[in-house]
Protein backbone atom coordinates (compact mmCIF):
# COMPACT_ATOMS: atom_id res chain seq x y z
CA UNK A 1 0.00 0.00 0.00
CA UNK A 2 2.77 2.48 0.79
CA UNK A 3 4.83 1.89 -2.63
CA UNK A 4 1.43 3.09 -4.19
CA UNK A 5 1.00 6.13 -2.25
CA UNK A 6 4.40 7.07 -3.21
CA UNK A 7 3.78 6.31 -6.62
CA UNK A 8 0.75 8.15 -6.68
CA UNK A 9 2.63 10.94 -4.94
CA UNK A 10 5.39 11.00 -7.69
CA UNK A 11 2.85 11.29 -11.02
CA UNK A 12 0.41 13.67 -9.48
CA UNK A 13 3.47 15.84 -8.40
CA UNK A 14 5.14 15.41 -11.52
CA UNK A 15 1.54 16.01 -13.46
CA UNK A 16 1.12 18.71 -11.76
CA UNK A 17 4.70 20.50 -12.67
CA UNK A 18 4.33 19.64 -15.99
CA UNK A 19 0.82 20.45 -16.55
CA UNK A 20 1.08 24.05 -14.50
CA UNK A 21 3.79 24.58 -17.06
CA UNK A 22 3.04 28.01 -19.33
CA UNK A 23 3.69 26.22 -22.56
CA UNK A 24 2.93 29.35 -24.59
CA UNK A 25 5.03 31.51 -25.42
CA UNK A 26 6.92 27.94 -25.73
CA UNK A 27 9.51 27.77 -22.90
CA UNK A 28 12.80 27.28 -25.26
CA UNK A 29 15.79 27.56 -22.60
CA UNK A 30 13.64 25.79 -20.09
CA UNK A 31 12.80 23.27 -22.34
CA UNK A 32 15.74 23.25 -23.66
CA UNK A 33 16.98 22.17 -20.24
CA UNK A 34 15.00 19.92 -19.15
CA UNK A 35 15.27 17.91 -22.37
CA UNK A 36 18.62 15.81 -21.30
CA UNK A 37 16.18 14.85 -18.16
CA UNK A 38 13.94 13.15 -20.65
CA UNK A 39 16.84 11.51 -22.42
CA UNK A 40 18.31 10.39 -19.39
CA UNK A 41 15.15 8.48 -18.07
CA UNK A 42 14.23 7.08 -21.87
CA UNK A 43 17.77 5.56 -21.92
CA UNK A 44 17.02 3.62 -18.59
CA UNK A 45 13.71 2.62 -19.72
CA UNK A 46 15.21 1.00 -22.67
CA UNK A 47 17.99 0.02 -20.84
CA UNK A 48 15.87 -2.23 -18.47
CA UNK A 49 13.26 -3.21 -21.08
CA UNK A 50 10.06 -1.17 -21.68
CA UNK A 51 8.09 -4.49 -20.77
CA UNK A 52 10.22 -4.56 -17.18
CA UNK A 53 10.01 -1.02 -16.19
CA UNK A 54 8.33 -0.88 -12.55
CA UNK A 55 6.49 2.09 -11.21
CA UNK A 56 6.52 1.33 -7.84
CA UNK A 57 9.73 0.29 -5.92
CA UNK A 58 8.67 -2.91 -4.77
CA UNK A 59 11.65 -6.12 -5.80
CA UNK A 60 9.40 -9.18 -7.77
CA UNK A 61 10.35 -12.28 -9.10
CA UNK A 62 10.93 -10.35 -12.49
CA UNK A 63 13.25 -7.69 -11.16
CA UNK A 64 16.91 -7.47 -12.24
CA UNK A 65 19.37 -5.72 -11.09
CA UNK A 66 21.13 -3.56 -13.86
CA UNK A 67 23.98 -2.23 -13.73
CA UNK A 68 25.62 -0.70 -16.67
CA UNK A 69 24.53 2.05 -19.47
CA UNK A 70 22.30 4.80 -17.14
CA UNK A 71 22.75 2.46 -13.99
CA UNK A 72 26.71 3.11 -14.29
CA UNK A 73 26.29 6.78 -13.30
CA UNK A 74 23.08 6.86 -11.27
CA UNK A 75 21.76 3.79 -9.37
CA UNK A 76 17.80 5.22 -10.29
CA UNK A 77 18.27 7.59 -13.71
CA UNK A 78 14.45 7.48 -14.22
CA UNK A 79 13.40 9.14 -11.38
CA UNK A 80 17.19 11.99 -12.04
CA UNK A 81 15.87 11.98 -15.43
CA UNK A 82 12.34 13.46 -13.97
CA UNK A 83 14.25 15.71 -11.44
CA UNK A 84 16.22 16.72 -13.97
CA UNK A 85 13.40 17.55 -16.42
CA UNK A 86 11.05 18.92 -14.42
CA UNK A 87 13.20 21.51 -12.72
CA UNK A 88 13.81 24.02 -15.35
CA UNK A 89 10.16 23.87 -16.04
CA UNK A 90 9.73 25.71 -12.61
CA UNK A 91 10.70 28.91 -14.58
CA UNK A 92 7.57 28.82 -16.43
CA UNK A 93 6.05 30.36 -14.20
CA UNK A 94 8.05 30.75 -11.27
CA UNK A 95 5.73 30.20 -8.31
CA UNK A 96 6.87 29.07 -5.10
CA UNK A 97 3.66 26.52 -4.80
CA UNK A 98 5.70 24.66 -7.51
CA UNK A 99 9.32 25.24 -6.33
CA UNK A 100 7.32 23.57 -3.02
CA UNK A 101 5.68 21.07 -5.62
CA UNK A 102 8.91 19.91 -6.82
CA UNK A 103 10.87 19.58 -3.93
CA UNK A 104 7.88 17.66 -2.58
CA UNK A 105 9.00 14.98 -5.85
CA UNK A 106 12.44 15.30 -4.74
CA UNK A 107 11.62 13.84 -1.13
CA UNK A 108 8.60 11.02 -2.52
CA UNK A 109 11.44 9.86 -5.21
CA UNK A 110 13.98 9.77 -2.06
CA UNK A 111 11.65 7.71 0.28
CA UNK A 112 11.08 5.58 -3.10
CA UNK A 113 14.56 4.97 -3.01
CA UNK A 114 14.99 4.07 0.28
CA UNK A 115 12.25 1.60 0.06
CA UNK A 116 13.59 -0.01 -2.86
CA UNK A 117 17.12 -0.25 -2.39
CA UNK A 118 16.42 -2.06 0.87
CA UNK A 119 14.27 -4.67 -0.82
CA UNK A 120 17.28 -4.92 -3.50
CA UNK A 121 19.54 -5.63 -0.76
CA UNK A 122 17.83 -8.62 0.26
CA UNK A 123 17.55 -10.31 -2.91
CA UNK A 124 20.77 -9.18 -4.85
CA UNK A 125 23.93 -9.67 -2.41
CA UNK A 126 25.84 -7.16 -5.12
CA UNK A 127 23.82 -4.65 -4.61
CA UNK A 128 26.30 -3.57 -1.32
CA UNK A 129 29.03 -2.81 -3.64
CA UNK A 130 27.12 -1.31 -6.39
CA UNK A 131 25.49 0.74 -4.39
CA UNK A 132 29.16 1.84 -2.87
CA UNK A 133 30.52 2.54 -6.33
CA UNK A 134 27.00 4.34 -8.29
CA UNK A 135 25.20 7.97 -6.90
CA UNK A 136 21.42 7.11 -5.75
CA UNK A 137 20.17 10.51 -7.59
CA UNK A 138 23.36 12.40 -8.77
CA UNK A 139 26.69 10.82 -9.81
CA UNK A 140 29.35 10.14 -7.66
CA UNK A 141 32.50 11.98 -7.84
CA UNK A 142 35.43 9.19 -8.63
CA UNK A 143 37.28 8.67 -5.95
CA UNK A 144 41.36 8.83 -6.52
CA UNK A 145 43.51 6.00 -5.93
CA UNK A 146 46.66 6.55 -3.87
Amino acid sequence: MRSWILVLAQFTLAAYLVLSTRWSPFPWIAVSLAIPGAVLAIWAWVRVGLRNIRIHPDVTERTELVTSGPYAVVRHPMYSGLLWFTLPLLSQPFRVVRVAAWIGLVAVLYVKTRHEEASMREHFESYGDYRQRVGGLVPRSPRRRA
